[in-house]
């Protein structure tokens, strides 16, 4: 969706724009032609490989600054460097095809290659680790949670039994022979080890926790009348963007631009099947704010 994005980011000339996920940089590009030589844009990525893939480019760019980092220090880095969002940010929550498109990665359970799950490659958890040393229960928790897969219990108890998993495509071929016991021959649309690599990913990389801390608008970081824009591709971060931007609209410390999520259209979709599940929303900030909402 960039032409909705690039219209709610409503990118001006002059003012500080940050990219929380780099990716491939398909959006950070659209952003630098809107601002043209004046105003900056901070690029984030905790994948170094990410980053590296886009320095040469960036360098040409006077106003184009990568930063090696989760997007969750996005508050510490301004702080630390006196800076100002002035324009807005962009969280694009999806994996680039960077990382998808490498089976190296891990995050494909049809892949011959190690269960890594790794956004960040110099991180120590790993999905290997868990699904080899976690305890029954904790599994369980996971994929119930993360993945919001009923059968979490049953995976869980299979997964303790068949381990250790050492490739993605053996922990995929358990997952889906699991439900394939009970589909009198149906062939699945979606393949069944999809939410449990979802809940996997999520849990090596704390990736609700980091959107929650990303969430937190600091008065000392954000003027008044920057924009955030965010992209979420599952229903867990769905609904933390959506009761967070709530609690700050009844606070008035953000309007609201989309009273529903933005999805792709279905011109979008046939192009690419990724953002079939994309869900945009975006605010403003409109008086300063302080705290996200603590009970979620």
């Amino acid at each position: 969706m960039p032409k909705e994005t690039l219209e709610l980011l409503n990118i001006k000339p002059g003012l500080v724009y940050v990219d929380g996920t780099l990716g491939g940089a398909g959006h950070s590009k659209l952003i630098l032609e809107k601002l043209g030589d004046s105003g900056h844009l901070y690029s984030f990525d905790q994948d170094i490989e990410v980053i590296n893939k886009h320095s040469e480019e960036a360098a040409k760019h006077k106003n184009w600054t990568l930063v090696h980092r989760n997007f969750a220090e996005v508050n510490d880095y301004f702080k630390e460097n006196e800076i100002k969002i002035t324009g807005g940010i962009l969280l694009d929550l999806g994996l680039s095809s960077i990382q998808l498109d490498d089976p190296e990665r891990g995050f494909s359970f049809k892949a011959e290659t190690p269960l890594d799950m790794r956004l960040n490659p110099e991180a120590d958890l790993t999905a290997e680790f868990i699904v080899n040393k976690y305890k029954e229960k904790e599994i369980a928790d996971i994929i119930y949670q993360f993945g919001e897969d009923r059968s979490s219990r049953i995976i869980a108890k299979r997964i303790i039994e068949k381990r250790p998993f050492h490739t993605c495509k053996e922990l995929g071929d358990l997952i889906k022979s699991i439900y394939a016991k009970g589909s009198n021959g149906k062939t699945f649309r979606v393949h069944p080890a999809t939410k449990t690599f979802q809940a996997l990913r999520i849990a090596v990389n704390s990736e609700l926790d980091v959107l929650k801390e990303v969430l937190d608008l600091d008065p000392e970081i954000y003027e008044i009348g920057a924009r955030i824009v965010v992209i979420s591709f599952h229903s867990l971060e769905d609904r933390i963007v959506k009761n967070i931007f709530r609690e700050y609209k009844m606070n008035k410390k953000l309007e609201i631009l989309t009273k529903k999520p933005l999805i792709a259209t279905d011109e979008e979709t046939d192009m690419n099947m990724r953002s079939r599940s994309a869900k945009l929303r975006a605010g403003v900030i409109s008086n300063g704010v302080r705290d996200p909402m603590q009970s979620l």
